[in-house]
């Protein structure tokens, strides 16, 4: 396409200067006589140079034409990327195509070629140790005449090895005995009148106006003494008002005082749910020793109080939490669960413990409570043992460890 377009230039600049020629032949026409002899005389040579120029343009037009075409016949090399071609050719229609079949059969190729590369070589053996040391497949399981599956039977067996390992070396295994409590020190005893007035105004004996009794908890709570904690206490677990008791067991837990820990405990079975609330709260929130505060119920040697106690436990959920707890990694923790348990157990409030033996599914739990039941050595806890074991629902480590909690009952002296 460049090389016609070059001759037809060259052609149109031969045609403009035939045409220039012509109209300076036509101009010289009107010149004076003298120069038309002079140019009649070199008229002859002028039309020889005319032919030879136009000749010369038609030989030189014949020349680049056979040379384009040349280049025309001679093959064209394309130096760009075939694939480019190939892509750019395609056409990504997909309406022929079932996608729902296309990706069903992607699954499929996925789960063969993962089947396949699950199995293990055949130079990885594992031994069952049940069949004597005899090499097996890892990845092939092995099944009994009874089709129990022996690789998961070995794993569980090496599971409850581990817990009853991990057991022996729990805290709760060096709790024997309950060691006494520790001494705190008393809060005093105020004769502050403001103080004697509000006692008298929070009773609702005196006082009917749920406003005033309000306004007499107030000025209690400013008074951290013996005889506003005892007058809180009224007032956390008999007054008429729920919203009352909530208030009381909510100025007793700012107190943060050993004296405080019982009637907050007791609080936790209010049949109103913010009573409840304010307690469970409040009891977690003091900062004394709580394993010393359940030794305190104990050495009252309380039966009533203790057992008060302890149904406010079960109502708040203290006690399971305290099942749990047992087996516990954390000395502090395992201790005062240990006696939490101890005092359900000197109180008679014995039908939780004897129905987490039965249920609880950790058999480390079990243990536990055994082993309480086996350091406080309540004659009361010995008829509920003799039923446990005169049924066969148990494995034999559990029912090895009934017999020797109720063996250790015959060598306490009379």
């Amino acid at each position: 396409m460049k090389v016609n377009s070059i001759i037809k230039q060259y052609f149109l600049s031969l045609l403009f200067a035939a045409t220039t020629f012509v109209v300076n032949v036509a101009a010289q026409q009107s010149l004076a006589e003298k120069e038309k002899e002079f140019v009649d005389g070199s008229g002859d040579r002028m039309w020889y140079t005319m032919g030879f120029v136009v000749i010369s343009s038609l030989a030189g037009a014949v020349f680049l034409w056979r040379r384009s075409r040349k280049g025309k016949d001679q093959p064209q090399y394309n130096y760009g990327s075939r694939y480019q071609d190939y892509y750019n050719t395609q056409s990504y229609d997909m309406e022929g195509v079932d996608a729902d079949k296309e990706l069903e059969w992607l699954r499929k190729a996925k789960k063969s070629g993962s089947g396949r590369s699950k199995q293990a070589p055949d130079s990885k053996l594992t031994f069952d140790m049940k069949k004597g040391g005899i090499p097996r497949k890892r990845g092939i399981t092995a099944t009994n005449s009874a089709g129990i599956d022996e690789s998961n039977l070995d794993t569980k067996i090496f599971q409850e090895k581990m817990r009853k390992l991990q057991y022996a070396q729990l805290p709760i295994n060096s709790f024997s005995a309950l060691t006494p409590s520790k001494k705190f020190e008393l809060l005093p005893i105020s004769d502050d009148p403001s103080l004697l007035n509000a006692i008298e105004q929070a009773n609702e004996e005196y006082e009917e106006d749920e406003s005033v009794r309000e306004l007499a908890v107030k000025i209690l709570s400013a008074f951290r003494t013996q005889n506003s904690v005892e007058a809180l206490s009224q007032i956390a677990l008999y007054d008429l008002s729920a919203n009352l008791r909530s208030k009381a067991v909510t100025t007793l837990t700012d107190f943060d005082h050993e004296s405080v820990f019982e009637p907050i405990l007791l609080a936790c079975a209010d049949p109103t749910r913010e009573v409840r609330a304010a307690a469970a709260r409040g009891l977690f929130r003091l900062n004394f020793d709580r394993a010393d505060a359940w030794k305190r119920i104990l050495e009252t040697d309380d039966e009533f109080r203790m057992r008060h106690a302890a149904r406010a436990a079960v109502e708040a959920g203290i006690v399971q939490k305290a099942f749990e707890r047992l087996v516990h990694d954390d000395l502090k923790i395992a201790y005062e669960a240990f006696v939490l348990v101890a005092m359900l157990i000197k109180a008679g409030e014995t039908e939780e413990i004897f129905s987490a033996i039965h249920e609880h599914r950790d058999e480390r739990v079990k243990f536990a409570l055994l082993h309480v039941l086996k350091s406080v050595k309540d004659e009361r806890s010995l008829d509920s043992l003799n039923e446990l074991r005169t049924g066969d629902q148990f494995p034999t480590d559990v029912m090895d460890r009934i017999t020797d909690t109720i063996k250790s009952f015959e060598q306490v002296p009379a």
